[in-house]
């Protein structure tokens, strides 16, 4: 049932950026991984194929991060990891500025662990079509569980945005 509501939550912010302009919230919270990657494994699992979202997933993250205001903007992920070191990705990115408004974005990842035991997990491939196209990393606990932070907590970001700043709620479920 968290699950469930934690993909609600990330439906909902995804559809209300279509639909509303002003789709940010105002909070600040500050956490910062440190990926000190000292090794790289993959999941022992055989399972084939990610054709499709749920059944077999290794992981489901959801991301929402965002930056309030009238120059804002905000990134609103669901990402199904499997197995085989594949994934999908859907979900919208916007930002406020005079090219504002919300993009689509959705596709298929690879990913992998990192870091002393393992403890990162590191998705390659998304695309933040709101930003041009813009090929972000995510980078997330492999433990599961809640996560908050800022902006750039858990994915990179251009460099005329700054990392420290807006809200990361993350969900990293089984």
């Amino acid at each position: 049932m968290k699950s469930l509501s934690s993909k609600l939550m990330v439906f909902l912010a995804a559809a209300s950026s279509f639909l509303f302009t002003g789709c940010q919230k105002d909070a600040s919270l500050n956490s910062s991984p440190t990926n000190s990657s000292s090794s790289v494994s993959q999941p022992s699992s055989s399972q084939s194929g990610a054709n499709g979202y749920g059944s077999g997933a290794t992981y489901e993250i959801e991301l929402s991060a965002n930056i309030s205001g009238s120059q804002g903007g905000g990134v609103w992920l669901w990402i199904a990891l499997y197995p085989n070191w594949q994934g999908d990705y859907s979900g919208a990115d916007c930002g406020h500025g005079p090219a504002g408004g919300a993009a689509s974005d959705k596709g298929d990842v690879t990913w992998q662990y990192t870091g002393v035991n393992n403890q990162w997990v590191v998705i390659n491939g998304v695309s933040l079509n709101g930003l041009g196209g813009f090929p972000t990393t995510i980078t997330v606990p492999a433990q599961t569980g809640h996560y908050t932070g800022t902006i750039g907590t858990y994915l990179t970001l251009p460099g005329f945005i700054p990392p420290s700043i807006g809200t990361s709620q993350l969900q990293v479920a089984p």
